[in-house]
């Protein structure tokens, strides 16, 4: 067993064999670490697919499906982690914390899904709605497969409401290839699924490299 360390898939090292073949002739050269490093760090980026939260306020809410509606807690801790990577990456942005989400749920009896109602109440200027349509975990002990299922859109409180970018990507396999997790235990693989899901949203908002997928999918892990 292999603590810590990546396990790199075959396309991945085809891809930096190149790198590496060039830092054995430059052995000699001091530089070829940092040549090495540079080259590796270089990355392949894809743009936002909707970049107007910049300079806005922002409120994330996350609604579990009826079929695990009790429990909040995923749903609550999806949005948390969404407004993380949003503040991390996106200039002059503000969010509403989900304390104060939820003291405005508390006091208003918010029952029904309404985000342009919220949005309003909260003072937002753009809602991040997050529809939490399936989210599974086969319980097995030591064998995990998780499955989620998302629609994600983008209110404009200040434009009427106006839904202004929606995004219903296929349902999420964690791991994506099948191969039967090496986490240790359940709630090990429910925070690395958490982590994963949280990208898949929040990235839709802010260029990214796109190995962070290689390096968030268990797959490519082994601990």
């Amino acid at each position: 067993m292999n603590h810590g360390r990546y396990r790199i898939s075959p396309q991945s090292f085809s891809g930096i064999l190149p790198l590496l073949l060039l830092c054995l002739l430059l052995l000699g050269n001091s530089g070829c670490v940092g040549l090495l490093a540079a080259l590796l760090s270089r990355g392949d980026y894809q743009p936002a697919k909707f970049d107007g939260l910049s300079e806005k306020k922002v409120a994330v809410l996350c609604v579990a499906g009826p079929s695990f509606y009790s429990e909040t807690s995923t749903s609550r801790r999806l949005a948390e982690q969404v407004e993380g990577l949003i503040v991390a990456h996106i200039e002059d942005v503000s969010v509403i914390s989900q304390q104060k989400i939820d003291d405005w749920k508390d006091r208003s009896g918010w029952d029904n899904v309404d985000y342009r109602e919220a949005g309003k109440a909260l003072g937002a200027d753009m809602v991040i709605a997050i529809d939490l349509v399936r989210f599974e975990i086969q319980p097995n002990p030591g064998v995990y497969k998780g499955t989620a299922e998302f629609i994600v859109n983008v209110y404009d409180i200040n434009n009427d409401g106006k839904v202004v970018f929606r995004d219903t990507p296929k349902a999420i396999e964690f791991p994506t290839n099948g191969l039967i997790s090496s986490l240790g235990n359940e709630r090990e693989f429910r925070s690395s699924f958490m982590q994963l899901i949280s990208h898949r949203i929040a990235r839709n908002f802010y260029k990214y490299n796109v190995n962070e997928d290689l390096m968030l999918d268990e797959t490519f892990i082994s601990n």
